[in-house]
């Protein structure tokens, strides 16, 4: 069976950060390139990346993210696919809906906001490796990142117009069946950190730095 595709969306305005986050410099590597990285131990890596505000910046700073918009791109062994919403303003889920589009509906999917770090090793296996339709990673009883999505759940969403109220990934896993939904215990707090301000950038590169 084919691992999870890992969803990376990176379309805000990063209004807050002053900058676009996936750009910003971690320990001496962009952060985006950073979170790819951070599924490189999964077998056969799939990484989506969904642009949109600051997509230029990206394809100017990253140039084989404008290869990785045709054809799939290896980076250091993790299969990368650059997606560009053009619609971002309609916000985050319609750059979703955009990556998604161009996925197999047949894969089981990850889904990460840029400025969420993915969990350590332990915690992410313990996601994918748990078997329900919709898995969301809970820490001190705090729900975070990533969300893993079967097709069952996620294919419907394609056809939810992107300008309606209902188009959020948060309200469309409320309204489907709670039996399917699990809240997964994990040990890494890095699941619920929502990294949007130079503030928490900062502190955050102090907290990791080896």
């Amino acid at each position: 069976m084919d691992s999870p595709i890992l969803i990376l969306l990176a379309g805000g305005k990063s209004s807050r950060m002053g900058s676009p986050k996936g750009l910003l410099d971690f320990h001496g590597t962009l952060w985006i390139l950073a979170q790819i990285a951070s599924y490189k131990h999964i077998e056969n890596p799939k990484v989506y990346i969904g642009l949109g505000y600051d997509y230029e910046q990206y394809l100017e700073t990253i140039p084989w993210f404008k290869d990785a918009i045709e054809n799939s791109y290896n980076y250091n062994g993790v299969e990368v696919k650059v997606v560009i919403n053009d619609q971002p303003q309609l916000g985050s889920f319609s750059t979703l809906q955009a990556v998604m589009r161009n996925i197999n509906v047949g894969y089981i999917i990850i889904v990460q906001p840029i400025d969420v770090p993915l969990p350590n090793e332990q915690s992410l296996t313990a996601i994918i490796n748990e078997n329900n339709t919709i898995v969301i990673p809970k820490y001190n009883g705090k729900n975070g990142h990533p969300v893993k999505l079967k097709p069952e759940f996620w294919k419907p969403l394609l056809t939810l117009d992107s300008f309606s109220s209902e188009a959020r990934l948060d309200k469309q896993i409320k309204l489907f069946n709670t039996s399917s939904v699990t809240y997964l215990k994990v040990n890494d707090k890095s699941v619920y950190q929502n990294i949007n301000t130079k503030e928490k950038w900062n502190y955050y590169l102090m907290s990791t730095k080896e």
